[in-house]
């Protein structure tokens, strides 16, 4: 990680991010800018969380690990999502790691350092609490062990991903547990049925035509 000091970047994301308008107040409060390399560790079970991380640019996989030594993804997340809230809420790290996937531009906040604000603060509480819940609702919708990957994949789009829309192969695969040419066989499925669209290599679309099992699930408003 390295912290990267341009006033004019920070404030630019600040307002991308509607940052702002999470708190009650920001007087006081410590904003800065990280850059994680890919393949850096952004969180780690034996990393003390010392800080919120509100992803601006690029993607992170949060991941554990079996006793065999290999992984499992967890949650895949992108711009507009806060990292550090369960470990505020809890006060201890989760036995969970988070890994840049690519280059990853993050707005941090000390976490201790204005805790006894921040607790204060019913506007960044109830932002807390919309985050959190955001990523259980996440694991609850595709996690069921009944639903086919079918089901689980147009329950993701359609129900959870702002723009309906599959970026790669590879990062489906993390994100539903299956192998590529698993998935790759449902989306050809669904792309013949005239229900997903080929955006680019590796995008896919949900078609309008499913308009109406969309929601007006957003990113954190």
């Amino acid at each position: 990680m390295e912290y990267i000091f341009s006033p004019p970047l920070l404030a630019q994301l600040r307002q991308e991010l509607q940052l702002d308008k999470r708190f009650q107040s920001v007087e006081g409060l410590d904003f800065r800018l990280a850059r994680f390399q890919k393949g850096e560790l952004l969180i780690a079970p034996h990393k003390p969380m010392e800080q919120f991380l509100f992803l601006a640019r690029g993607r992170v996989n949060i991941y554990g690990l079996r006793e065999s030594g290999s992984s499992f993804s967890v949650y895949l997340a992108g711009q507009n999502v806060l990292l550090g809230d369960m470990e505020f809420i809890r006060r201890e790290p989760l036995p969970l790691f988070t890994e840049a996937m690519e280059e990853v531009l993050c707005v941090t906040l000390p976490m201790e350092r204005h805790r006894a604000a921040l607790e204060q603060d019913r506007a960044f509480l109830q932002y807390l609490l919309r985050s959190a819940s955001e990523k259980f609702l996440r694991l609850a919708l595709i996690e069921h062990p009944e639903q086919s990957l079918e089901e689980k994949l147009l329950t993701f789009l359609r129900g959870i991903q702002p723009d309906h829309t599959l970026h790669g192969i590879y990062t489906g695969t993390l994100q539903f547990h299956c192998s590529r040419a698993q998935l790759q066989r449902v989306v050809r499925k669904l792309c013949q049925e005239g229900r997903m669209r080929k955006l680019g290599k590796g995008e896919y679309q949900l078609i309008q035509g499913e308009s109406q099992y969309f929601t007006t699930t957003k990113a954190l408003p």
